[in-house]
């Protein structure tokens, strides 16, 4: 019988939300009559009360036994019936008052409405509060929980117990136990609910009652969450299944448990960057081509920093006649714009009032113009700058007092200024994590005019490729090799698409009249016609930069230098050893490898290649060995390929062995600990 009367109460979220609109609908109602005063509105909202009031016995008659179901809290419960009770008596009160005739009777009518919409609000909180846990009304909004490591990540605080409030505590909270089952708490899990201990191991079975309702048909009633409900995802049912392999550890980090190579995929997938230029990409609005071409055709060189964002970098240097016009046309995405390059060129105080609206500048390059202390004022307001160029301005310590405010700022450039050492100690203080370039002059002449940019669809082709060179600035000329010798202004011209039938090293400069040659850009370009079977690696990657395993030698994709962008293998002090098992047996007799090095993350170059060769993959013989020694004092993170000849052999297995210098170089901040290679494509031909 009481079981009977449980399931009638599953009708009470059909009727409970019946009485609330039916009040509001009959107050509004009362509202209207006053201002057309008719016998027959008075019937028809009569009538509404009426409906009210049945649908108010409805809704108090199945919660009351839907109450008889286990699970809620004693006090919350109590609330919230006794409130149903008091709102329906009220609301059929308030039906017959305003069906009486007496005068003293009818002067309780409007009294009495407000006492039932005080009512309604109080019972719809108080099971508000039940159904979705306390203060449901007034929640007050969770800080997000951001992993930027997540080898370092707490695993239940960080990882787990983000899956459980937004898929399970709604139904498993201190206000609503369904099944006996509280998940605020370590402990509360622990204890289980009615139908036992939810993370022990069930009875003649391998998993955990927690995870066989989990995986128990969407169907079924046990199943977890309910049908209705958000459901878990793919990654989600993946990480509780590994936490509970693990003996579902409360106080361990990530890199404390054990992970095969998909969960340290679903893990890796948890990282987000959170660095000003990743934020702003994300919220960054998309620019149209056409105003793109639009601000290049009115003379201001604009182009976005790659691809994959809708971020802008604005070239404005050694423009003598920038005008406040010229600037105000940006505006109209004047959030997108990230660096603004201004040196070499009239800009002065006054314009930089036209510059305020880019509130997102991470760059800002002033070297060589007419401004003065007085700008300090309206760099304040760049709250997420992060370089600031004043090279040979005329800033004094004046300038310093404002720029402890720039709280994010990182690299500042000041040589050739009169600010004092006292003021740069000052500056320093304020601001510990800046780093206070004191460079030469030369550094910023030969940075002046920006290299060209090489344009291909891919780097890596099987019969031929098209490339074309571009030049931010007007009015330049570009020479270019192919051979990988560095370009000057006596070297090939560019002056149309250019068709590669063979591996190339693209090197080309921008050169302008009366201005210093460009950088050199450079890239790569690898003809391959050797298909592949696999690659077995000999050696095992660290766990969070593993990529597709061997797959990622041969995907023919470049991993760029964000090294965490999941196209990098990475091996922390120790060598790579790869067996690459060709598709069929070929002749070889070249060997190119991808590498990346960024000193200040401890990544360099290999030191050495050694190449083996073999027709059964038991056997090898060494065929090539070509060492390069350790890199030079450096600072710069970049890519590149490297290439080893050797006397043309045939082969159906490649062993390759990439070396790597195993310790920082002597002349590294920290000499003598673990370095590491990063390898993202090996091609043969």
């Amino acid at each position: 019988m009481i079981q009977l009367g449980i399931q009638i109460g599953h009708f009470h979220p059909l009727f409970v939300h019946l009485p609330i609109g039916i009040i509001m609908l009959a107050f509004l109602l009362e509202v209207y009559g006053r201002f057309i005063a008719k016998k027959s509105f008075d019937e028809v909202i009569e009538f509404t009360l009426l409906v009210a009031g049945a649908t108010a016995l409805l809704s108090l008659g199945t919660g009351w036994l839907l109450g008889e179901e286990s699970g809620y809290d004693a006090d919350a419960l109590f609330l919230h019936r006794w409130m149903a009770v008091a709102f329906t008596i009220t609301t059929i009160l308030l039906y017959l008052v305003k069906r009486s005739k007496r005068n003293g009777v009818n002067k309780t009518y409007i009294p009495l409405f407000f006492v039932v919409l005080g009512l309604i609000s109080l019972t719809g909180h108080f099971g508000g509060n039940m159904t979705h846990g306390e203060d449901y009304l007034f929640v007050e909004e969770k800080e997000e929980i951001v992993i930027i490591n997540v080898q370092e990540a707490q695993v239940y605080a960080q990882i787990i117990q983000p899956i459980l409030d937004d898929k399970c505590m709604s139904c498993h909270n201190t206000s609503k136990a369904k099944g006996g089952l509280v998940m605020s708490s370590p402990n509360e899990m622990i204890k289980g609910g009615d139908n036992g201990r939810l993370l022990d191991t069930l009875s003649g079975s391998t998993g955990s009652l927690f995870l066989e309702r989990v995986h128990l048909p969407i169907e079924n009633e046990d199943h977890m969450p309910p049908k209705g409900k958000v459901q878990l995802t793919d990654n989600e049912k993946a990480l509780l299944e590994w936490w509970m392999e693990n003996n579902h550890c409360f106080d361990c980090r990530v890199m404390e448990l054990s992970t095969e190579e998909r969960m340290a995929a679903v893990l890796t997938s948890l990282e987000q960057d959170t660095s000003a230029i990743a934020v702003l990409s994300k919220e960054a609005k998309e620019v149209p081509k056409d105003w793109l071409q639009g601000m290049r055709n009115a003379g201001i060189p604009i182009q976005t920093l790659s691809g994959k964002n809708q971020l802008l970098a604005v070239n404005l240097a050694g423009i003598d006649s920038i005008t406040k016009d010229q600037l105000e046309e940006l505006e109209e995405y004047a959030p997108n714009i990230v660096e603004i390059d201004l040196g070499f060129s009239n800009f002065n105080d006054e314009l930089m009032y036209y510059i305020r609206p880019f509130k997102n500048l991470l760059k800002l390059k002033l070297q060589n113009t007419r401004v003065t202390d007085a700008i300090g004022k309206d760099l304040v307001d760049f709250e997420l700058l992060e370089s600031l160029n004043l090279y040979e301005t005329s800033v004094t310590d004046k300038l310093i007092h404002e720029l402890k405010r720039n709280k994010k700022l990182q690299n500042i450039y000041l040589w050739k200024t009169d600010v004092t050492d006292d003021g740069l100690a000052q500056l320093q203080q304020n601001l510990p994590n800046l780093t206070i370039q004191q460079l030469g002059a030369d550094l910023f002449e030969a940075t002046v005019l920006d290299p060209p940019t090489i344009l291909s669809d891919a780097s890596f082709f099987s019969d031929s490729l098209e490339l074309t060179i571009e030049s931010l600035f007007e009015g330049t000329d570009i020479y270019y090799t192919l051979d990988g010798s560095v370009p000057t202004s006596s070297s090939t011209k560019y002056e149309a698409t250019i068709i590669l039938d063979n591996t190339a090293s693209v090197k080309a400069i921008a050169v302008k009249k009366d201005w210093e040659p460009s950088f050199v850009t450079e890239r790569t370009f690898i003809k391959n016609n050797i298909a592949y079977t696999d690659v077995k690696l000999l050696t095992t990657p660290n766990e969070k930069y593993k990529g597709q395993k061997g797959k990622t030698l041969i995907d023919q994709k470049r991993g760029s230098i964000n090294f965490v962008d999941g196209n990098w293998l990475g091996f922390e002090g120790k060598h790579l050893n790869a067996i690459i098992e060709l598709k069929e047996q070929n002749t070889i007799s070249k060997v190119s490898v991808g590498a990346l090095s960024a000193p200040a993350s401890w990544i360099f170059y290999p030191t050495a290649f050694v190449i083996s060769s073999s027709d059964d993959g038991v056997t090898f013989k060494e065929i090539g060995r070509k060492k390069m020694g350790v890199e030079s004092p450096n600072a710069e993170v970049k890519l590149t390929f490297f290439d080893m000849e050797f006397t043309p052999t045939d082969a159906k297995y490649v062993k390759l062995q990439i070396q790597s210098p195993l310790k920082n170089p002597d002349w590294h901040t920290n000499p003598g600990g673990k370095s590491w290679i990063f390898i993202d494509e090996v091609v043969l031909n």
